[in-house]
């Protein structure tokens, strides 16, 4: 089992990583509505979301698989690399 610390900064990091890419805006709007989107046992209430960000249920699906391609990227990208493939994305 990880430490309560450790999964702190893991997830700061991951934040991080999302808040700097070409989804900032959706992702800056789920974190300022923290309550409205996520279960108190700290899962996602899709319902929530989905009014939040005014998407449909299959468009939060994409939105969520782009955020998981974008930290699977960002484990083997150098910054510049990153940053080319932000350009390419806007």
């Amino acid at each position: 089992m990880k430490n309560k610390f450790l999964e702190g900064v893991e997830n700061t990091e991951l934040l991080h990583i999302l808040e700097n890419s070409y989804l900032k805006e959706k992702i800056n709007l789920l974190l300022s509505n923290e309550n409205l989107v996520y279960t108190k046992k700290g899962r996602l209430n899709k319902s929530g979301a989905c009014r939040i960000l005014s998407m449909k249920n299959k468009e939060l699906d994409t939105f969520l698989e782009e955020c998981r391609k974008i930290l699977e990227v960002d484990q083997f990208l150098e910054p510049e690399e990153y940053q080319n493939l932000q350009e390419d994305n806007e």
